[in-house]
């Protein structure tokens, strides 16, 4: 009791610090938000959006990005910032969990704060040459019509399977898990990776070629446009993926932790 009456007294002989014993009582909370969230693996779903089929699948993917091109991938949801930014949120939870390896920094985090309608894609340092800001930007708009429907699994399998693709097309590799269907069309490559085309894209080409094949015929040669539409020379490796749907893909091993990556905020940032 006398605690009490002498904690009561300090307070009401000091009125004018008031204010500031609630502030340094409230904003630790929001700072120290990110610091309460651990990681579960790829996929962390603490906002509980993503249905067991779409974790498995976004953690397949994930998991052979990881193993065969050497970066590493996490996706993250939760309810609400808590008045924290988002950007400051997700660096400060990138650094937290060390996403990508040390030394090379090749990691990337996809964050949703659902409640905030806000999205936030954290680079690496290792990634920045080939996801600069304003591609990651790209991405980001391009997955705002499935979020504003609540389709926040198809809005990540969407962006992941962007980030992966062009991630993969840098490392050299193919992969299985990495379903076409999710990739918007038009995504720019460093090299010529196979895009599956539109319904409209393939009309076009059909016409185009009707109209313009007998002229580069005649006057070029059938083997011209005969290596126009194989892709020239016919080489096989390298880059690309497998569509029909995310099949077993990545091999064995699970998660292992992250390597200790860091990132000085490059990305991008978004709301819907």
């Amino acid at each position: 009791m006398d605690v009490m009456r002498r904690w009561l007294t300090f307070v009401t002989t000091h009125s004018g610090l008031l204010p500031f014993l609630i502030l340094i009582t409230v904003v630790p909370a929001h700072a120290e938000q990110w610091q309460k969230l651990n990681v579960q693996g790829y996929v962390n779903d603490f906002a509980g959006v993503l249905n067991p089929a779409t974790a498995q699948s976004l953690t397949r993917l994930c998991t052979e990005v990881d193993q065969k091109a050497k970066a590493q991938i996490t996706v993250v949801t939760i309810k609400s910032l808590d008045g924290d930014s988002v950007e400051d949120f997700a660096n400060h939870l990138f650094q937290k969990w060390g996403v990508g390896s040390k030394g090379t920094d090749r990691g990337v985090m996809v964050l949703l704060a659902v409640g905030d309608h806000r999205s936030r894609t954290e680079v690496g340092y290792g990634l920045e040459p080939i996801l600069p800001d304003g591609k990651v930007g790209g991405f980001g708009r391009d997955m705002i019509p499935l979020l504003r429907q609540g389709d926040y699994g198809g809005a990540l399998l969407q962006i992941v399977s962007q980030i992966a693709l062009v991630i993969a097309d840098d490392s050299h590799v193919s992969l299985d898990s990495l379903d076409a269907s999710h990739v918007v069309p038009g995504t720019r490559l460093r090299r010529g990776q196979e895009v599956h085309l539109t319904m409209g894209q393939i009309l076009a080409l059909i016409v185009v070629l009707i109209v313009v094949g007998p002229i580069l015929i005649r006057f070029l040669g059938p083997f011209f446009l005969l290596s126009i539409l194989t892709g020239g020379s016919g080489r096989g490796g390298g880059g690309g993926w497998s569509g029909g749907g995310f099949g077993g893909g990545g091999g064995g091993g699970g998660f292992g932790g992250f390597g200790g990556g860091s990132s000085g905020g490059g990305g991008a940032s978004g709301s819907w």
